[in-house]
């Protein structure tokens, strides 16, 4: 047998006790954790506390390294080599460095390792030294008028270097002065603990219109300590705008406008202006004008001038003068003793085409008749008879334009004008009855108000998504009995910016029904003969 002589530590080793012995050396150092307050005054160093050694021989000594000791920032923490003592050498400053990890261990004078290392931990205290910052000096927001109350406008925040742990960071807001003050001083609110400014004044008196001013400015302050008195403050400003609201329809400056037009002239005739309370930078005071009512033969258009919102009236088709005079089917036997006892003898009297209802001139028929004056010298010349039937309410009212556009935004333009029309003739047309139809939830969406006998605009009244909606409506005319037609409007949302409008997607729809309504009228017009073309007349 060979003998064999092992060390103690191989054979700690060998017998699994290496871990166990190098944990009973570490633990043989007591390290408590240790804290120190920021913003320490002079003298330093300052006693902060002691590790001890249970195994502590007169040629040991105690070792400090990390950082704050013998690395960056180096003599913050010293350690007596002796006694275990450890002290701070100077005033700290959490904000920097809030924690320091630090090692203690013990050697022999000749530097061999007896005991650890084992982690000392170094806690900074906080103190409230840091005052809170908004993070910018101005904030905007902006609510639309109208708003009810508790309408969130924007969201004020601040921040606290100090420990978030403790209320020197726990903040809460005020408002302390509110520029101007009119027509209360306390027209917003402010949560104390999250920041948001809400409204507080009632909707009614949230009106652009009527306030002394369209921008208010709100003096914030921000304190920690969760607001006690002894606190520290920052302050901020917040400036609110209130945006308009299409709220006040346009109004003619002038109840008439009166133009003269020279004989066969296009262009330009008159101007019309109106007043609008809503802001001019936006699309809810810009004018949208329509001819209504007195242009059947569409001899005028009238477009918005953008510069100043002014209406163009233009003569667009030479318009022709015609004579008309009312009768019923059963009086078309009696045309010449009725009509033309006005009209002098002459050679011959053309009738044109008799156009019978339903067609694109509804109940009309044309005379072309020559005459002669009865003045010195005589003169003649060419005269068209119009002829206007007596109806039946029997065709049901429709919606025109069949295709309105409105602004995806309910701040921009929303507000289209619609009218109804009726192939029957007065007084089973107008006035008409126009309704949003039955579909629960519409007038959440939309609204209709009555602008005279034919016309109604429609509000839009949230903003809805670019997108093409066909809007049910209910129209009624004023027949005996009346007619009622449950029909759709195609509305395009389109996108607004700038008073310009973008409803690309929708443009097929429009063609479409232009082309379908042109096959309509094409499949239904028909010619009828109607007099004798020789006849004799007097004109007085």
């Amino acid at each position: 047998h060979q003998s064999l002589s092992f060390s103690p530590s191989l054979t700690a080793e060998i017998l699994g006790l290496s871990d166990m012995m190098s944990y009973r050396s570490k633990r043989s150092l007591l390290v408590p954790p240790m804290f120190v307050p920021e913003n320490q005054r002079a003298p330093f160093p300052r006693l902060i506390g002691k590790v001890i050694s249970s195994d502590m021989k007169e040629d040991h000594i105690f070792r400090l390294i990390g950082r704050g000791a013998d690395q960056d920032p180096k003599g913050v923490f010293s350690i007596n080599r002796l006694t275990g003592e450890v002290a701070v050498s100077r005033a700290l400053d959490r904000e920097a460095i809030a924690y320091y990890h630090l090692q203690v261990s013990t050697t022999d004078l000749s530097g061999r390792l007896v005991e650890g290392p084992v982690d000392l931990d170094v806690s900074v205290i906080d103190q409230n030294d840091n005052r809170p910052v908004f993070k910018e000096p101005r904030y905007s927001g902006e609510v639309l008028e109208g708003s009810p109350t508790g309408t969130t406008v924007m969201t004020m925040t601040a921040y606290d270097a100090d420990d978030p742990n403790t209320d020197n960071a726990v903040l809460r807001y005020i408002i302390v002065r509110q520029l101007p003050d009119k027509p209360s001083p306390n027209m917003f609110y402010i949560d104390p603990e999250r920041g948001d400014i809400v409204t507080v004044i009632a909707p009614h008196q949230l009106d652009r219109e009527t306030l002394p001013t369209t921008q208010y400015e709100l003096e914030i302050v921000a304190k920690d300590m969760a607001g006690s008195e002894v606190g520290l403050t920052g302050t901020a400003t917040a400036t609110i705008t209130i945006t308009d609201r299409n709220d006040h329809a346009p109004e003619f400056t002038h109840s008439l406008f009166q133009a003269s037009v020279n004989e066969g002239s296009t262009g330009v005739v008159v101007n019309l202006t109106v007043d609008d309370r809503d802001d001019p930078a936006t699309g809810a005071w810009r004018a949208i004008y329509s001819i209504i009512n007195g242009d059947p033969n569409q001899n005028f258009e009238i477009q918005t001038n953008l510069d100043n919102n002014e209406g163009m009236l233009s003569v667009v088709k030479v318009r022709n003068v015609f004579f008309s005079y009312l009768i019923n089917h059963t009086e078309i036997r009696d045309l010449q003793s009725k009509m033309l006892c006005y009209w002098l003898p002459l050679h011959e009297i053309k009738m044109d085409h008799i156009f019978i209802h339903n067609n694109p001139c509804p109940t009309l028929f044309f005379l072309t008749l020559p005459y002669v004056s009865l003045g010195s010298p005589p003169a003649s010349g060419t005269g068209t008879l119009k002829i206007t039937l007596e109806d039946e309410n029997d065709n049901a009212p429709y919606v025109f334009p069949s295709v309105a556009r409105v602004c995806e935004d309910a701040k921009d333009m929303n507000v289209v004008v619609i009218g109804g029309r009726d192939k029957d003739i007065h007084p089973n047309t107008d006035p008409f009855k126009i309704e949003l139809g039955k579909q629960p939830g519409l007038e959440k969406t939309w609204k209709i108000s009555r602008i005279n006998d034919t016309h109604s605009q429609i509000m839009l009244l949230h903003s809805l998504k670019k997108a093409n909606y066909n809007l049910p409506l209910v129209l009624t005319d004023s027949g005996i009995p009346p007619i009622s037609n449950n029909t759709e409007l195609k509305v395009q949302v389109c996108t607004c910016r700038k008073n310009r409008m973008d409803c690309s997607r929708a443009s097929s729809i429009q063609t479409n029904l232009l082309l379908l309504l042109g096959l309509v009228l094409l499949s239904i017009l028909c010619k009828y003969p109607f007099i004798p073309p020789s006849t004799s007349c007097v004109c007085v």
